[in-house]
């Protein structure tokens, strides 16, 4: 085996907060040849919002034909087995260990990446548990490549090839012509200098003139035309990258916090301005190269060899820096990651960071996020600096080394003094184009790692509805049988067989201590998740054949964490509908109880939200979800606490309402004052449906629902 393993660990990085025992599997078996995708590897092990656990590692590693042991034990007991291993970190986390060499330990962290840390803050943060594998002779490696994340760009570019071809020409003819003064400054020297001719030197003037006038009109031309390509690749990457964003299913977006999705889509600008400048520089670059070594070679092989030798040099010691340039590079992109989601969640959270005088705390916690990101960028900065300062050197070398020679062979009448000047200054041509282009190479590894980030969205297999799928008018009756569900099919069930039937036009309460499991079965009801097994009925037909476009218009929520628009009210309660007047929106304004309140205001329904709503009170957020969820007309709605912030009468009014116009109403609460009316009240417990009833009827059985009821009556009366 030994021949099939590579030199280091390949890092994987997490696009997920919950997925770094995946990323670790898919280290290993990249380190033993298997070119195994993150999306593949999911297909057999779906992760959850819990994470995976370190059996569940263990059953995906012996399924790749891996043989494998859980230890407990301490780094003493590490150092004894073949590494590299997956070990359990902070309490929290999966990484690996590639190789411990005295006193430091190589690890790489699927979050954060490779690095070496000193033993003792190895041992302060190891958990003692370790996951062992070594391949078996029934290992089979997967030699097919994983899907290039440059495939969707380079598609994106092939639809613009006229335009790209034109920035390629106009690049090219541009170079081609700096290249001609060299060529003049020969003719110059050998015709006019040498020879005392000075009535040659009026050509000489004229050509320059041409050259730099034409060199002018190109670089126009060319600049206009990668304005062009910027505008055609940023709404094409953009607007393809969101489009597929908002097409994939809530449970993505459940995994994955906002600030890191956020981060992904803004780093396209950064791919962008390295397709239509660095792309195309760089091709152009190798180019002229090849031309300049021809032109070079022509003149003298005894220069270009000497040329191409110092060339060979500085692209060794490029690739020799690759790694830790790549490294650092991801690095740094982690980073910004996680202190812009900070920022992003801090500024969500204001009101509660205020009201907890948790000012302090949160600005340490970025500042450390930030910290370490201008760690990161040292880190980067000090590599490119040293390859920098290298091309530079070489770059400055190079040329007199050339000249010398030039002038030696020269002298030996090898060359015209006109022919050294020239092959000297395309010389400084040849190794300023090698130094760009190695600054075009950074730039591609940086949109790589960019890249990598956004196929975590792209890759996503979006949501389909089914062939032939129904455009039914749903009547508000609901039947589930049998439904379980677990967040992936080797995670605990966090709804086990619930069976009810809810009836058109009733009033029913879900109830149940927190944990229990009234949201996620709200999100069952509402199609966001798919049940592991059982069926969701409405009027007698599976949610699954429905086209969900068209059901989710016939439906209403008001979740328990309310998001406003940064737009006016107007456009927070219509939410872009078709055909929606002002006089509609009122009537649900009213039926709402927030009528009275909004044209109260200066601007009226035209009053702006601020992000989040945070210029409004949480009962006036609640009642303008109400109107928003209330516009269609919906047969079924879901309120998921959505009366907390609600006064008792303005909440009767609402109920009241919702009454007469026959609509079913599905009610999440833990305040069960509020739904004491109801026709039917589920109790829910450890995600199992285990009392059902009127509030009555479920107070004289006297279980769980009495002891709930019970203890808010008597946090009332002691208030």
């Amino acid at each position: 085996m030994k021949k099939n393993i590579k030199k280091h660990v390949p890092y994987v990085s997490q696009m997920q907060q919950t997925e770094c025992g995946l990323c670790c599997c898919a280290m290993l078996l990249r380190y033993y040849n298997s070119n195994e995708s993150l999306s593949e590897l999911r297909n057999f092990l779906e992760v959850g919002r819990d994470g995976l656990t370190i059996k569940q590692l263990e059953s995906l590693l012996n399924h790749k034909g891996f043989n494998t042991k859980i230890y407990k034990g301490n780094i003493d007991g590490l150092k004894q087995l073949k590494l590299p291993v997956i070990v359990f970190w902070k309490n929290e986390h999966f990484i690996v260990v590639e190789k411990i060499n005295k006193s430091l330990v190589y690890i790489v962290d699927p979050a954060t990446g490779r690095k070496k840390i000193p033993e003792e803050e190895f041992i302060n943060n190891f958990s003692n548990y370790i996951l062992y594998a070594q391949p078996t002779e029934h290992f089979i490696p997967k030699k097919e490549k994983t899907k290039n994340v440059w495939s969707h760009i380079l598609l994106s570019v092939f639809e613009c090839k006229v335009l790209f071809t034109s920035v390629l020409i106009f690049s090219f003819v541009s170079y081609m012509l700096t290249l001609g003064i060299p060529i003049l400054i020969q003719k110059l020297i050998d015709h006019v200098i040498v020879t005392n001719n000075i009535n040659s030197i009026s050509t000489f003037i004229i050509g320059t003139t041409i050259i730099s006038v034409l060199y002018g009109l190109f670089v126009l031309f060319r600049g206009i035309k990668i304005v062009s390509l910027n505008l055609f690749l940023s709404k094409r990457l953009m607007t393809d990258t969101f489009s597929h964003l908002l097409k994939l299913p809530y449970k993505f977006f459940d995994l994955r916090s906002s600030g890191d999705l956020l981060y992904r889509l803004s780093s396209i600008n950064g791919v962008r301005e390295l397709l239509s400048t660095q792309l195309v520089g760089g091709i152009i670059e190798l180019g002229v190269l090849i031309f300049i070594t021809g032109y070079m070679a022509y003149k003298s092989i005894l220069l270009t060899l000497i040329a191409i030798t110092i060339f060979t040099i500085n692209i060794v010691f490029m690739f020799m820096i690759r790694p830790a340039l790549t490294q650092s590079i991801d690095n740094e992109i982690i980073e910004q990651s996680k202190a812009q989601s900070i920022q992003i969640e801090a500024l969500f959270s204001i009101m509660s960071i205020k009201l907890s005088g948790m000012e302090e705390e949160v600005y340490n916690s970025w500042n450390n996020s930030y910290m370490d990101v201008l760690n990161c960028f040292k880190r980067r900065s000090t590599i490119q600096n040293i390859s920098n300062t290298i091309n530079a050197f070489i770059q400055t070398v190079s040329p007199v080394i050339i000249l010398i020679i030039g002038i030696f062979l020269y002298l030996k009448k090898q060359l015209t003094l006109g022919e050294v000047i020239a092959y000297q200054s395309l010389s400084m041509n040849f190794f300023g184009l090698s130094t760009s282009l190695f600054g075009s190479y950074t730039q591609y590894l940086l949109a790589t790692s960019y890249l990598e980030r956004v196929s975590d969205i792209t890759d996503a297999e979006i949501e389909i509805n089914p062939e032939n799928s129904i455009n039914h008018e749903i009547t508000g009756d609901i039947t589930l049988n049998n439904v379980s569900f677990s967040y992936t099919k080797h995670s605990t069930e966090v709804l086990k067989n619930i069976s009810l039937h809810i009836k058109k036009g009733e009033k029913v309460a879900i109830v149940g201590s927190s944990g229990s499991g009234k949201s996620t079965l709200s999100k069952i009801l509402l199609s966001l998740y798919t049940p592991t097994s059982g069926q969701v009925l409405y009027d007698g037909i599976n949610i699954q054949n429905f086209n969900k476009k068209k059901i989710f218009k016939q439906m209403g929520i008001v979740p328990q964490d309310i998001t406003l628009l940064n737009k006016s009210i107007l456009k927070n309660i219509e939410m872009n509908k078709e055909n929606i007047d002002i006089e509609k929106i009122k009537k649900v304004a009213r039926v709402s109880q927030i009528a009275d309140e909004i044209e109260s205001m200066p601007m009226g329904y035209h009053t702006v939200v601020s992000e989040m709503g945070m210029n409004l009170s949480g009962g006036q957020r609640q009642r303008i979800a109400l109107a928003r969820a209330l516009i269609n007309d919906p047969k079924v709605i879901i309120l998921d606490e959505a009366t907390s912030s609600l006064d008792v009468i303005i909440e009767a009014k609402i109920s009241e309402y919702l009454g007469e116009i026959g609509c079913t109403r599905i009610i999440i609460a833990h305040r069960l004052s509020t739904i004491i009316d109801s026709d039917v009240i589920y109790v829910m417990d450890k995600g199992q449906i285990v009392e059902k009833g009127t509030h009555n009827e479920l107070i004289n059985i006297r279980g769980l629902y009495n002891e709930l009821y019970s203890s808010q009556s008597n946090k009332l009366k002691l208030s």
